[in-house]
């Protein structure tokens, strides 16, 4: 996605002004002035060191940055090497250089470049998340039910269900062509590939389109924006991670947190960008500011309607390993999915009604 925003930008002449899209997803516009300076007050959903440059001139990089709930990770090295530091107290080499003790604890070099080679490596191979939708008519009717309503009341325009991976995006990279600074670059070493869709790696996993081999589909529910679904009377992170440390704006605090990827999400609770709810109902009603007509719509519901969307996302769970299917039932055994025919739906649905 970076990539095609990237291209975008670099195709904008002179006092030109370009939609910015990316997988389908609308980014708002860029503006490149007839004095060669970028105009980036309509570009929606980037971080703040996505759209900010050192001068006017200098294009903006308009990456995405997909770590982290304010959306200011880049990649799984850079989110590793600051994890590594902050929660366990053990500093990369490549980020604090070598024979060096930045917290003066009596070790030197405690995580070696390959060190975080390594573990980066691990969580990029890290199994799909998948579904379970239970053995019960019941039950699937009201799934089934509650995925259409989640499209109705407009939860699909953010929590966009599936994106298409082409180019061999698949083929896992290491080091990511998009780190920043104290991070390892392209370039600076042999880089290492891994296909993702190996049937080697831990199961489940993806799988290209049977109708488009060249497309594996990612079912992560996101649209990889920035929004602010905060209620108006609530006052937001304290802290704005984008801003530059210590500066006004760095306490002026933050609204705006990346769409949340809901595959896993059921069975990992707390939930919204706080984490101060423990159920999935409270964090839908929860929504607000840019989520508000959804959520209004959701209010609007008859409780038979909202009880099959909380169903729905109830069925985005962590797989156990080696689950060799996306979409399982509760003992984890491949489930069929959906129900075959609709006339099926619709006699469940009148006796429950």
């Amino acid at each position: 996605m970076t990539a095609e925003l990237q291209a975008t930008r670099d195709s904008l002449e002179l006092g030109q002004t370009k939609q910015l899209v990316a997988k389908g997803i609308s980014f708002g516009k860029l503006t490149r002035r007839k004095d060669g300076s970028w105009d980036t007050s309509k570009v929606e959903g980037l971080p703040r060191a996505s759209i900010v440059a050192p001068t006017p001139v200098d294009r903006p990089s308009l990456i995405l940055r997909p770590w982290h709930q304010a959306s200011n990770v880049v990649s799984l090295r850079e989110f590793s090497n600051t994890a590594f530091n902050q929660h366990h107290g053990m500093q990369s080499s490549e980020r604090f250089g070598v024979d060096t003790d930045p917290d003066g604890d009596g070790f030197k070099n405690e995580l070696t470049r390959a060190d975080i080679t390594a573990v980066t490596l691990f969580q990029a191979t890290i199994a799909v998340p998948g579904r379970v939708i239970p053995n019960d008519p019941e039950v699937e009717q009201a799934v089934l039910k509650g995925e259409e309503i989640f499209n109705q009341i407009g939860c699909a325009s953010c929590h966009i269900p599936k994106l298409p991976l082409d180019n061999k995006g698949w083929i896992y990279s290491e080091p990511n062509p998009y780190n920043p600074p104290t991070n390892l670059r392209l370039g600076a070493t042999k880089t290492i590939k891994v296909d993702l869709n190996s049937p080697d790696l831990p199961l489940p996993r993806l799988a290209p389109d049977p109708a488009q081999p060249d497309i594996v589909w990612v079912a992560a529910y996101s649209d990889f924006k920035l929004h602010d679904i905060s209620d108006p009377s609530e006052s937001g992170e304290p802290l704005d991670q984008n801003q530059t440390p210590w500066t006004p704006k760095f306490r002026q605090g933050n609204r705006r947190f990346l769409t949340k990827r809901l595959w896993g999400s059921a069975n990992e609770p707390p939930f919204f960008h706080h984490g101060l709810f423990t159920t999935l109902r409270r964090a839908v009603l929860a929504h607000a500011g840019e989520a508000l007509q959804s959520r209004k719509q959701f209010d609007g519901l008859p409780p038979y309607d909202q009880d099959c969307l909380i169903e729905f996302l109830k069925t985005f769970q962590v797989l156990p390993p080696g689950t060799p299917y996306l979409i399982v039932d509760e003992n984890f055994k491949e489930k069929r999915w959906p129900p075959p025919t609709r006339s099926f739906a619709k006699s469940v649905t009148s006796t429950l009604q």
